[in-house]
């Protein structure tokens, strides 16, 4: 049986992986404002600080609490600024859970989502972690970044694998990635 979702601190080499909060608030309003991060995550419009509010306050420990998606805020180890957020949310499927994430304009190209997601893609596969046995990535085409990240990662992308989101009121063709427990040797 695959495990509750809890945010547990996941540490990594340079990073933080833990529960948004309160001080997070600026950065994720900051983040959700940027063109880039609207543009490919279904954030309300316009983004406002009561939304960023909203996701520190409700959103996130929601999740928690249905048991259905957990999210991760990503800060270094020596302190600042929130990078990023990254989110697993609980598939239909039994076994199975879908990933997301966006990064602040001054974290991206450094790295730290790629090696927050082999983090939490790790801890969600282990069976004394999350349990689950397969992860999904889901990116539409022309977010290329969003391929090489999840690619990065261990996602592999089969052709003809295909389903539909809804982003910003159009439903739009998304391509599937999956991981699975034995892909990575758990």
């Amino acid at each position: 049986m695959t495990a509750p979702l809890l945010t547990t601190r996941l540490l990594t080499p340079r990073l933080v992986l833990d529960q948004p909060g309160e001080a997070d608030i600026p950065d994720v309003l900051d983040a959700c404002q940027d063109a880039e991060t609207r543009a490919w995550v279904p954030l309300p419009l316009p983004y406002t600080r009561e939304s960023a509010e909203f996701f520190v306050r409700s959103y996130c420990p929601h999740g928690l609490a249905s048991h259905r998606y957990t999210v991760w805020a990503l800060h270094l180890s020596t302190g600042g600024r929130m990078l990023g957020a990254l989110e697993v949310r609980r598939d239909e499927r039994a076994g199975s859970a879908s990933l997301g994430c966006w990064s602040g304009p001054w974290a991206r190209g450094r790295g730290y989502m790629r090696e927050a997601l082999v983090a939490v893609t790790r801890h969600a596969l282990d069976p004394h972690g999350l349990g689950f046995d397969r992860l999904n990535w889901e990116y539409v085409p022309g977010n290329e970044s969003s391929r090489r990240l999840a690619e990065a990662a261990g996602f592999t992308f089969a052709e003809g694998i295909r389903t539909v989101v809804e982003l910003h009121g159009e439903r739009r063709e998304a391509r599937v990635g999956t991981l699975r427990r034995d892909d990575v040797g758990l």
